[in-house]
């Protein structure tokens, strides 16, 4: 068993930790709409946000789609990648980690959108993650997380 975190990983079974479907819950937060902790995670857990063990390259959860082909008022539920968006594979059907809020000291970081606890979280806190990360052009990015 090993610690995933950072780890270009196919399989998540041999992780030393992982959340599991009960580990998240989607609460109000100063935020918005956060993802809050049921329980401890420890630093270098494997965070089940989208639904399944699988990790993100292996998953059909997230699509890649025109710009054109998404009405401009789902662009915001997407990761804007200039001329093209990542989102939800089914706007009806959201897996949490899409709620997941920005902050400059995260608590969770992605390898290849895979995401992994940076410390250790307790039960009841919201997870957060850096918008940054998500190399999106300067242009496309909220006010609120320019550096």
């Amino acid at each position: 068993m090993f610690s995933c975190k950072r780890l270009n990983i196919i399989d998540t079974s041999n992780c030393m930790s992982k959340t599991n479907e009960f580990s998240f819950v989607l609460k109000v937060s100063a935020h918005g709409i956060g993802v809050f902790a049921t329980e401890d995670i420890e630093s270098g857990s494997f965070l089940r946000l989208f639904g399944s063990d699988e990790l993100f390259e292996k998953s059909e959860g997230d699509t890649k789609r025109n710009k054109k082909d998404v009405p401009e008022i789902f662009w915001s539920n997407c990761i804007d990648m200039g001329d093209y968006l990542i989102c939800p594979r089914d706007f009806g059907n959201i897996p949490v980690g899409w709620y997941v809020n920005h902050s400059k000291a995260p608590n969770a970081e992605h390898g290849q959108f895979n995401w992994y606890a940076s410390r250790d979280i307790s039960a009841g806190e919201e997870i957060l993650i850096d918008y940054n990360t998500f190399n999106e052009p300067e242009t496309s990015k909220e006010d609120f997380y320019h550096v």
